[in-house]
């Protein structure tokens, strides 16, 4: 049987790599985040999680929701 690959595009690198080869990032709480190829992902891991660190103070859209 002939089985049909999963390819995505990296949202960083634009490569297209294959789903098994991709992983999810985690924000500083260790929420995933973005769906990565394992190159990016080694990268953007670096310092421990994926964007900037946020808190409760930061969720806060609008002053009276």
């Amino acid at each position: 049987m002939n089985k049909e690959k999963d390819v995505r595009i990296c949202p960083v690198c634009e490569r297209e790599v294959e789903r098994s080869e991709m992983n999810f990032t985690k924000d500083c709480h260790g929420i995933p985040f973005r769906l990565v190829c394992w190159e990016c992902y080694l990268k953007l891991m670096e310092k421990g999680y994926d964007g900037e660190y946020y808190d409760e103070s930061d969720e806060q859209i609008e002053d009276d929701y």
